[in-house]
This record gives structure tokens, sequence and C-alpha cells, in this order.
């Protein structure tokens, strides 16, 4: 880190093979395995394609991935200190520990951390914020023709690096700028553990998708960084199972429903609610939900649907200006992260998570 961070600031450019430190914040759903079992099995499905192999260390918690990525000999440190809740460390090419994650994230019983735009706005200010990357392509679900002469905003990427992107980033969402489409896809901090020491520092690019790229002078300060990160993301999903999940319970011999369906308010009415529906359930990355939406109303639609991160039941009812996620309890509070994450890349930077009291569901 300290070698890669001095010629960042001195040239202010990367070289191509730079190894940086990435971290990959992954859940785990495993049942009763063992998660070291888990990591082997997950890890071990690539081995006819890239030769993976999965190493024991003398940490408990801990396992070394080794897998040849076209020329290019990977090695990934899977850390289940949290059973459920990784990380996975790299000091690989980007485009080779990426392709890794990317197949072994196809397991239905791992997914990546989806961090809404709130919870990256939380992480900028643990530190100081340093650069951002917005992020919002609304061609992923279909539901307008983008080639009108009156259509919207259809796709919007920036990167900025410097002390100013909190200015920037107030900028594009006045009400007369772009509000709808700038969707804060990563938050650049530069972060002190010790901060008496300002000479031992990390500064990190955290992803939507749960990647976090270290570069400066101090392992500990990015771990630290990353596990506060992390904390929050656990608690909301942690919250979201216990509040909302869906269940009878008896009661002195009656039944009551414990649990309630989330809200999730758009800021723009949907143009063509069939088409949305469609590529919000077609079983693809992001969203990973499988469903048929039967259409209930003329601007009704219910879907009875499988998340394939887990495999449970999850229903929805979508409307022109709003969805109910009805969760059984369960099932895992990831799904509704996902979805809310990736509406907001790729439908309505404003998307809302609220209770039926009207309480933000991703509040920190």
């Amino acid at each position: 880190m300290t070698r890669t961070y001095s010629d960042l600031a001195e040239r202010q450019a990367l070289e191509v093979d730079t190894s940086l430190v990435k971290t990959y914040l992954v859940e785990a759903h495993r049942g009763d395995e063992d998660p070291a079992a888990l990591a082997r099995r997950s890890f071990a499905d690539l081995a006819a394609g890239v030769g993976a192999r999965v190493h024991d260390s003398d940490e408990p918690a801990l396992v070394t991935v080794e897998a040849k990525i076209r020329d290019e000999i990977v090695f990934a440190y899977v850390d289940f200190t949290n059973p459920r809740f990784w990380l996975i460390h790299s000091m690989a090419s980007s485009n080779a520990i990426d392709w890794l994650m990317n197949r072994a994230l196809l397991s239905p019983e791992l997914d990546r951390a989806w961090l809404p735009a709130n919870l990256l706005e939380f992480a900028s200010s643990l530190g100081s914020f340093r650069g951002l990357g917005l992020d919002y392509d609304r061609r992923v679900l279909h539901d307008i023709d983008l080639e009108q002469p009156d259509a919207p905003v259809g796709f919007l990427k920036m990167q900025l690096w410097g002390n100013k992107a909190s200015d920037v980033l107030r900028v594009l969402r006045e009400p007369h700028a772009f509000p709808s489409e700038t969707t804060l896809a990563k938050v650049k901090v530069k972060f002190w553990l010790d901060g008496a020491n300002q000479e031992v520092f990390t500064l990190d690019d955290i992803k939507y998708d749960g990647k976090i790229t270290a570069r400066g002078t101090d392992f500990a300060s990015h771990i630290g960084l990353t596990t506060t990160v992390y904390g929050v993301y656990e608690r909301l999903v942690v919250a979201i199972e216990d509040e909302f999940g869906l269940e009878a319970v008896s009661e002195g011999g009656f039944l009551s429903l414990h649990g309630e369906p989330i809200n999730v308010f758009f800021s723009r009415p949907v143009s063509n609610l069939k088409s949305f529906c469609e590529g919000l359930c077609s079983a693809a990355p992001p969203f990973r939900i499988w469903g048929v939406p039967t259409a209930v109303g003329n601007a009704f639609y219910r879907i009875h649907a499988v998340d394939l991160h887990v495999g449970c039941q999850v229903m929805l009812e979508v409307t022109k200006d709003f969805a109910r996620v009805f969760l059984p309890a369960g099932s895992c509070g990831n799904t509704v992260l996902r979805l809310v994450t990736n509406l907001q890349h790729h439908y309505d930077a404003l998307v809302q998570a609220q209770s039926g009291a009207g309480e933000n569901v991703l509040g920190i």
C-alpha cells in the first residue's frame, strides 16, 4: 500500500499492473454448513476452468484461494471471522480478481453486499471525502424508449477526484439539474485509524457493489474503515429480517401476523409498467429475482418471485408510483438492499424504502 500511494502522489497516476489491495464484502447464506466448507465448495467449483485450489491456513477463520486467470496467478484470502458477512482480500489485478469473484458469486449461497447511496454517503463522512463516482444506467429495465426526442436522461457516469466532491454532488442534486439520475456509485475516503498520526492512513474507493480498493500506508486503517461500513450494512440486513419478515405467530390460541411489507417509493411514475416488471424479475443480474408479472389492474402488477441468491420466495406488488415488498420470515434482508440499490442505479436515484409508518427502512 505504501509504494502504490507514493507512486500515486508523485505522478497522480497508477501503473496498469499496480497491485492494490482489493477487499470484497460478501454475504454468505450457508444454512448449517461450516463456512470453511462453503468457501472451499464455492471456489472449488471453478477448478475445471481456472485450476482453483483452496488451502487452509493457521487461522481457523481464514482460507486461501489460488487460481490461474489467463497468465496470472491469483491469490484471494477469504476471512469468515463473521460466518455470514465475509471479507475477501486480494492484491491481484482487477481484471483477474473481478472475474474470479463474479464467477464465485454465481453460487446461490453467496452475494455481494449492496451499499445504497445513503450508506456510501455515511462512509464518506468517516474520513476526508476525496472523490466520487456516479453510475446511472436506465437501459437495464427497458421501460422507456430512450431514442425519443423528449426522453429523460438514460445514462450518466462521472468520476471526480478532489476536495470539492461534496459540492459537485450537491449541485447535481439540485431540482433544476439531475436529481433522479445522480446516483452515487463510489466514494473515495481518506481515513486515519490513529488520528494522532497523519502519516498512517488509508485512501479507499468504496463501491456500491461491495468492492473496496485501498491505497495508502496502513492496512489496519483500511480494515478499520471497511469493518465500520460493513457493520452498518449488517445492522440494516438484520433489522429488515427481524422487523419486516412476515410470519403467522400463535399467541394464546390466536394467530397474529408479525412483520409488514416494505414500501419502495419512486420520485417519478413508471412509464411502461409491464416492461418495468419484466426487467425487474428476469432472473438476470443485478436484481437476481425471477418471477412472472401478473396484471391485476390497469396499473397494478403482482409478482410471485424467487430470490436467486438464497432461493427464498418474495412477493412484489408494483404500481406506477411505488412497489411493496413482502418478505417471508427466514428470508434474507439482502434481497431488499439489492433491490433498492439497483433501482437507484437503473431507474431512480431518489428511490426510498419506507415502513408503513413512513420511517426510512435503510436509515443510518
